[in-house]
């Protein structure tokens, strides 16, 4: 192996692990804003190779590295899965990588420009593709700092890739001053830089400080139960005892001053029919504790169905007993005090796990998810209720399930103008005491600050807590331990700029980046076409 070799694989592999790092050792975040410079380095070196996939080659190796790095944990669920999403999603971010390169040089612009553009409008696109797996996006390295981006407010967390990317670059450019002109030429890129990391920080600091908590307040109970998803939780014989103890815990946290009780993911695990509830007898058990406390609305995870039609969904399942295709729901409900039950159904789904990706299209796809715990099926992901209502139409609930909460602009697009807040509810257990159930609960505060709302966060088991809109946990429980919280949190109304425009970096790189990609690819085959002519003349 010759010198530029190890060199290349020095950089590669030194970004693939300084990009992983914050994902795994959290307080190691800040990395992230040297992270990309050796990979910067090792696009100046190879892109004029004569090989053109060299780069291409490298960034694998670095990409799959990071994904290893920062979510080997998904091992603990489901090796074979876990192997699939991170080559997957290796792949494809070695591909964007390579393309932003043939960008660069096909149209003889700086790299800064068509990496900006196009690794942003990558990001925005992971959020909503059947192989969406946004864990990774770049500014959620930063969730674990919630004082330093009060600003996502405006900018969602896609401002945290802003910051990043434009960081990593002044960097990379001060060494690449270094090399060619010496110390003393970085100064003015050094100062560029260090405007470039405290700007943000101060504005966030300054938000934070001018930030006054309103609205009225609530009571809210929640119980985290602590069942062990791969021994306890889905053992059809013993969800009675399950919810008998459910309801033993409430009977003793609630009283008549108690407004909100919830519950975790998927606590009743046999199927509700949504258009007859009142056929399960744990839905009825529900109804009954409510009534005891006039003024108590409960919000629990629960497996849901709806009977199909002549039209067969793509990747609806087949009740074998009484012969009816019928759509599975991974389901949050609502009951408020003399309304109707809400469902609202989870539909950013795990790839792999709980929806086949593509299964609209190839839909003999659907029996072919992977098993998780002894637990499998591809999920419908059709949506009827974005949001809760009290009884009242007083107050708006934004419900978050599991996975849904590291999607930002889907969460923020579904927050009800009415005072309220949000509830996100989860099963963290499927990985273990991990880095994994870690990281999954600091979206929870990034999602308060986003929408500017108190957050309760309802785990099985992981961390179930209570968060304040400024992100900022009031209260939270031990992991794997049997818990309760009780507390009051405020009713914010109305929606933030994110809130009301979505994702509009997202949105407006992924246009520009295509429009980039494309012109790029025009200017290379014109090129190619040009040269062939003067050949042959």
């Amino acid at each position: 192996m010759d010198k530029n070799t190890l060199n290349n694989l020095f950089l590669c592999l030194t970004s693939g692990l300084l990009l992983g790092l914050p994902w795994s050792v959290t307080p190691l975040f800040f990395l992230i804003f040297i992270a990309w410079v050796p990979l910067l380095l090792l696009e100046e070196e190879t892109r004029d190779q004569p090989n053109r996939y060299t780069l291409f080659n490298y960034a694998f190796v670095s990409f799959l590295l990071w994904n290893i790095v920062g979510t080997w944990w998904i091992t603990q669920a489901q090796w074979f899965g876990a192997i699939l999403i991170m080559l997957a999603n290796s792949l494809v971010q070695a591909l964007v990588f390579w393309s932003i390169s043939r960008v660069r040089t096909g149209l003889n612009i700086p790299l800064l420009f068509p990496f900006l553009i196009i690794w942003m409008g990558y990001e925005h696109f992971h959020e909503f593709w059947d192989l969406a797996w946004p864990w990774l996006n770049l500014g959620n390295a930063l969730a674990t700092a919630p004082k330093l981006i009060q600003w996502v407010e405006y900018t969602g967390i896609r401002g945290g890739a802003l910051w990043i990317i434009l960081t990593n670059f002044a960097i990379f450019k001060m060494v690449d001053i270094y090399r060619k002109r010496g110390l003393g030429s970085v100064v003015p890129m050094g100062v560029v830089t260090v405007l470039l990391i405290f700007i943000p920080v101060l504005v966030s600091y300054q938000i934070f400080d001018n930030f006054r908590e309103e609205g009225e307040t609530v009571t809210v109970a929640l119980i985290q139960p602590n069942l062990d998803p791969y021994t306890e939780k889905f053992v059809p014989e013993r969800q009675v005892q399950h919810l008998e103890e459910f309801f033993r815990t409430a009977d003793a946290i609630c009283d008549e001053k108690t407004n909100y009780l919830f519950g975790p993911e998927t606590l009743i695990v046999q199927q509700i029919d949504e258009r007859n509830p009142s056929a399960s007898p744990y839905y009825r058990q529900l109804k009954d504790f409510q009534a005891k406390y006039p003024k108590l609305n409960c919000l629990i995870g629960v497996h849901s169905y709806q009977k199909a039609g002549d039209d067969v969904p793509p990747g609806s399942r087949y009740n074998q007993k009484e012969g009816f295709f019928y759509e599975a729901f991974n389901t949050a409900l609502f009951l408020s005090p003399g309304s109707e039950p809400q469902f609202y159904h989870k539909t950013k789904l795990v790839p792999l796990f709980e929806r086949m990706p593509f299964v609209q299209y190839l839909s003999f796809l659907g029996k072919y998810s992977l098993e998780l715990g002894g637990y499998n099926g591809t999920y419908s992901l059709r949506q009827e209720t974005y949001a809760f209502v009290s009884s009242d139409n007083s107050v708006g609930i934004l419900p978050i399930v599991c996975f849904e909460s590291a999607f930002g602009a889907y969460c923020a697009r579904n927050l009800p103008e009415a005072k309220g807040f949000i509830c996100m509810i989860t099963n963290d257990g499927w990985w273990k005491n991990t880095p994994g159930y870690r990281y999954h609960y600091n979206f929870s505060p990034v999602r308060a600050i986003e929408c500017r709302r108190d957050l309760v966060r309802v785990a099985n088991t992981g961390i179930s807590a209570l968060i304040d809109a400024r992100g900022m946990v009031m209260a939270r429980t031990p992991w794997w331990e049997k818990a309760t919280l009780k507390g009051r949190i405020h009713l914010r109304q109305g929606r933030t700029f994110f809130a009301r425009h979505g994702d509009y970096l997202g949105q407006i790189s992924m246009f520009l980046g295509i429009i980039l990609i494309v012109w790029g690819e025009l200017k290379r085959s014109l090129a190619k076409a040009l040269r062939r002519k003067g050949k042959k003349l």
